[in-house]
C-alpha cells in the first residue's frame, strides 16, 4: 500500500518520550480539527467517538461538548493530562476518556464508532483497525501528511500520497470529501454503507 513506513518504527516508549518532550514545549490550543467540523457536519448517527493520535486535542473537546462520548487515544501521557485538564475545566455536556496507548498495538472493538477521528497520523495498519471500528453509517475522517506528488520522488515514512486514502478504504465506502490541506496533508472523510 502506498506509503509504509519504509524505517523501523521506534519503540512505544521512544515514541512517548519523543511526543512528551514536544507536548511540554508548546503551548496547548484546544482548536478543534477542520475536519471534525466537517465530520459533524455530514452528520453522524448515534454513538460514541474514537480519536486516535488524539494528543490534546480540541476535537475531543468540541464532540464531547456537543454531547458525544469520546475516546481519546495517544501514546503521550502530558498531552492526555493537558487534554484531561482542559475538560475538566470546560466540563462538556458529554463525556471525555483519555487512554494512553501505542496505537500499533491498541484494537478498538469492531464496529461500534459512529466516528472514527484522526489527524496529521499516518501508519497503514492503524488506518485498517480504524476502518473497522466504525459502524454502518459511521464516518471515518482521517489525515495524514502527504507524501511528494513529484516524478522520482521517494516514499518518505508516515506520509501517503494524496489519494490513497479513500483508495485504500475499500468496497463498502462512500468517500464524501478528499481534500489536500494546506500544511503539506491529505485527508478523506467516508461514511461507511450501512
Amino acid at each position: 500500500m502506498d506509503g509504509e513506513p519504509s524505517r523501523p518504527p521506534e519503540s512505544a516508549a521512544e515514541d512517548r518520550l519523543r511526543w512528551n518532550a514536544r507536548y511540554r514545549r508548546a503551548t496547548p490550543s484546544f482548536e478543534p480539527h477542520p475536519l471534525a467540523d466537517a465530520a459533524w457536519a455530514a452528520g453522524l448517527p448515534p454513538g460514541p467517538v474514537l480519536e486516535l493520535a488524539c494528543g490534546r486535542s480540541g476535537s475531543a473537546l468540541a464532540l464531547a461538548e456537543r454531547g458525544r462520548h469520546v475516546l481519546a487515544v495517544d501514546v503521550s501521557d502530558v498531552a492526555l493530562a493537558q487534554l484531561a485538564c482542559r475538560a475538566r475545566q470546560r466540563r462538556p455536556a458529554g463525556q471525555l476518556a483519555c487512554v494512553r496507548a501505542d496505537l500499533r498495538t491498541f484494537v478498538p472493538r469492531r464496529a461500534t464508532c459512529a466516528l472514527v477521528l484522526s489527524t496529521r497520523f499516518w501508519d497503514p495498519d492503524v488506518f485498517r483497525t480504524a476502518r473497522q471500528a466504525v459502524l454502518p453509517g459511521g464516518l471515518l475522517a482521517w489525515e495524514a501528511l502527504a507524501d511528494s506528488e513529484e516524478a522520482g520522488a521517494q516514499p518518505r515514512p508516515y506520509r501517503v500520497r494524496h489519494g490513497a486514502l479513500g483508495a485504500a478504504l475499500g468496497p463498502g465506502w462512500e468517500v464524501l470529501a478528499q481534500r489536500r490541506g494546506p500544511h503539506g496533508t491529505t485527508s478523506v472523510l467516508a461514511r461507511a454503507t450501512p
